[in-house]
């Protein structure tokens, strides 16, 4: 049985795979929102979207309006992503926010030593944060997230027994604005510090031992601008490393349009050369404004490619 739980951490790193592909932590570099998601991921900037916060925290600071945010992924592999998250102003020069998120892998196969399959199997990685943005100066914003990781493979084994972590790590970031512009925005942040699963199998096995896996931690700068001569028009770039052993980068492009008094957007990036493309549409249920968003992710190392959806509810 310990051949098996061996053989399940590499088979679900292998499934969340990225450019670190076998590092801890792969389900919180796999992006989020449908709005970031068809910007590529370059969102780091962004003070626009309630969810840029998971981006960079130092966002928080520019929220005006109390939100609650959720979404999916639609995935291959039989694989589940799902988040919510809550956003709201704090004497119009902060925020603060929570939000949950849930990854995980059903209907692996589990075989003993022997080869002989014996049930199916599953795992799940979630986040718990608390974000918080402060804007000390009207061009400046810092931010911080407080993160609890949990992680399990529930049932595991002929014995159903449950291998589980539980860590915490922090993300911190910064924004600025560039002096007689306004519109155009440097971001930054850090996240991940500290990130890790710890598994300690001695208490399932005789020879069990403790391990830890740890996250990389992922740098990104990014800028946004609105330019001045047409408002309903983004841009957003982002360049990011993991442990500086890698760069990816991001951009993407956004153009918003009243239609009946309600708002489209139309959006459209690459995240390293994985081309997207979202649709966005604002309106209103009982007067309060809600946005619905979608993408969907050209990364070709599937059976079909990520579709993305979110919402948000302005109370």
């Amino acid at each position: 049985m310990k051949t098996t739980f061996i053989i399940l951490i590499t088979l679900v790193m292998n499934v969340f795979a990225d450019d670190i592909a076998g590092q801890a932590g792969a389900f919180l570099r796999y992006g989020l929102d449908a709005r970031s998601e068809a910007l590529g991921r370059s969102v780091v900037a962004d003070t626009k979207s309630t969810f840029s916060t998971y981006f960079n925290p130092a966002t928080a600071a520019y929220t005006t309006e109390t939100s609650i945010m959720t979404g999916m992924k639609i995935l291959a592999f039989d694989r589940n992503f799902a988040y919510l998250s809550y956003l709201m102003p704090v004497n119009n020069n902060a925020g603060i926010g929570v939000g949950i998120l849930y990854s995980g892998t059903d209907e692996i196969e589990g075989r003993d030593t022997d080869g002989n399959f014996y049930k199916e199997l599953s795992y799940n990685e979630n986040l718990f944060y608390v974000s918080f943005g402060l804007r000390p100066k009207d061009f400046l914003t810092f931010g911080v997230n407080v993160k609890v990781l949990y992680a399990r493979f529930p049932d595991f084994n002929a014995e159903e027994e449950t291998v589980s972590s539980l860590t915490f790590a922090f993300d911190v970031g910064a924004t600025v604005i560039i002096p007689k512009t306004n519109n155009l925005i440097i971001g930054l942040s850090a996240r991940n510090f500290k990130g890790k699963n710890e598994w300690n199998s001695k208490d399932n096995w005789s020879d069990g031992q403790a391990s830890s896996d740890y996250y990389p931690v992922s740098y990104t700068i990014g800028a946004s601008w609105i330019p001045p001569f047409n408002e309903d028009l983004g841009f957003y770039g982002s360049l990011s490393s993991d442990e500086f052993e890698n760069i990816h980068y991001g951009f993407g492009v956004e153009l918003n349009q009243n239609f009946k008094e309600n708002i489209f957007s139309i959006r459209g990036g690459t995240n390293s050369g994985d081309l997207s493309f979202g649709l966005g549409y604002e309106f209103f249920i009982l007067k309060k404004k809600v946005i619905m968003d979608y993408s969907y992710t050209a990364e070709g190392i599937a059976e079909f490619n990520p579709h993305t959806i979110s919402w948000r509810f302005f109370l």
